[in-house]
């Protein structure tokens, strides 16, 4: 990633973080970036071809994450399986650690119903986690690949939002309900 790149990419999500998707123009990032309005223009076309870009960073940033966790669980145990879950659920969420992150993501997803042209590329993020849970429930030995996929799936997305808009849980709870979670499905 260039260095300009990564300012546009900083400059996204402090703009989504603090004003919104609707108010993370290309005139703002340009102002926030150092970067020239026409050149973000050129490069990305719009506003939400900007936007559509930076959900393409996240993803990257997934499987980069995923990358680092392995083919699998090291055994057939029950812990390895546990353990090789619980990261896999951790990656997809990308950094916890990074509120923005998950910020940009939950509002992208919230505002492709608004937007006609961000309704594909959510429709593929969305795909592509179930296509990865499927694949690492699968690696796991869970027993109901389909229904298990659409629960993790579920649980991701509301842990995205919890961490993303904290509504009263405590420091912790978010690992608390994934190990919960890969318990109650690796037994």
């Amino acid at each position: 990633m260039t260095d300009e790149h990564h300012a546009v990419l900083d400059a996204v999500l402090d703009l989504v973080t603090s004003r919104g998707v609707r108010e993370t123009t290309l005139r703002r990032v340009a102002d926030h970036s150092g970067v020239d309005g026409k050149t973000l223009r050129r490069k990305y076309g719009d506003q939400y071809g900007l936007l559509i870009t930076a959900a393409k960073e996240l993803e990257l940033d997934r499987d980069r994450r995923l990358a680092t966790i392995g083919a699998g669980p090291h055994s057939d145990s029950v812990a390895d399986r546990r353990t090789y879950l619980e990261a896999v659920t951790r990656a997809l969420l990308l950094d916890p650690a990074d509120r923005r992150r998950l910020l940009l993501r939950n509002e992208i997803v919230a505002n492709a119903r608004l937007v006609n042209g961000m309704q594909a590329e959510t429709n593929w993020m969305g795909t592509s986690t179930r296509t990865l849970v499927a694949t690492a429930l699968t690696r796991a030995a869970v027993a109901d690949i389909e229904l298990e996929t659409e629960r993790l799936v579920a649980l991701i997305s509301g842990l995205a939002f919890e961490l993303a808009y904290p509504y009263g849980a405590g420091d912790g709870a978010a690992d608390r309900v994934v190990r919960h979670h890969i318990a109650s499905i690796v037994h």
